[in-house]
């Protein structure tokens, strides 16, 4: 969640910056901050559709797929508004998804705690979510601050933006915006798929055992 946060964060800090620097037309952002809301709002409105149909490891894949794909696109599209909307609509879908399956991650951790320690954690689970969300923003504040430095866009100790940056600065922020979040939420789909052992299957089974304890008689327990 963490990583994945961070590479989110960053992304979307760096919005304006790219289509000032990149694209070449500040005003824009509004346009495309509006196909990200409603990618986003879309994904939310079909993600009931598609957990019905598929489980969350293949929600996961398939959304780290798009995102994959929108990453991949966006880092070749600065000239066409076109192509870095298709970009923004694949990012965001599939981020959106990732988020949803997040939470639901996070709340199979609560019966999860029952069953391996014999107490639930309702409170101190679901105060995870909003403390990585500030670590994720914060770090991902750092990192856009030293790369519009590195890309000549602001110098240190002063809050004026420069007109244009050269080439390298261009590449700095596409580096920055685009190539380190992805790996940062490959590398936490990565560690899902090796380390989150609840699937659909373990989770039914835990349930199952868990109301058979309840069942049982308090001297058995």
């Amino acid at each position: 969640m963490a990583l994945f946060m961070v590479g989110y964060c960053t992304t979307t800090g760096f919005a304006t910056y790219y289509m000032q620097y990149l694209y070449g037309d500040i005003n824009m952002y509004a346009i495309l901050a509006a196909v990200c809301g409603v990618a986003q709002l879309a994904a939310l409105m079909i993600f009931p559709l598609f957990s019905k149909k598929y489980d969350r490891r293949q929600l996961y894949t398939g959304a780290t797929v798009f995102v994959v794909a929108g990453y991949l696109a966006f880092f070749f599209a600065e000239h066409s508004i076109g192509l870095i909307a298709v970009s923004a609509i694949l990012m965001f879908v599939g981020q959106a998804f990732i988020q949803l399956l997040m939470l639901m991650f996070l709340a199979d951790t609560i019966e999860y705690g029952q069953w391996k320690l014999g107490r639930r954690s309702e409170s101190i689970t679901f105060s995870i979510q909003p403390l990585v969300n500030k670590i994720g923003g914060a770090l991902s504040t750092g990192l856009i601050s030293v790369s519009i430095m590195l890309a000549g866009i602001k110098t240190k100790g002063s809050d004026t933006a420069a007109a244009a940056i050269d080439a390298s600065g261009k590449l700095t922020i596409k580096l920055a915006m685009l190539a380190i979040p992805l790996v940062l939420i490959v590398a936490g789909y990565v560690i899902y798929l090796r380390k989150y052992k609840i699937s659909k299957e373990f989770y039914d089974n835990m349930l199952a055992d868990l109301k058979f304890r309840e069942t049982k008689p308090a001297a058995d327990r």
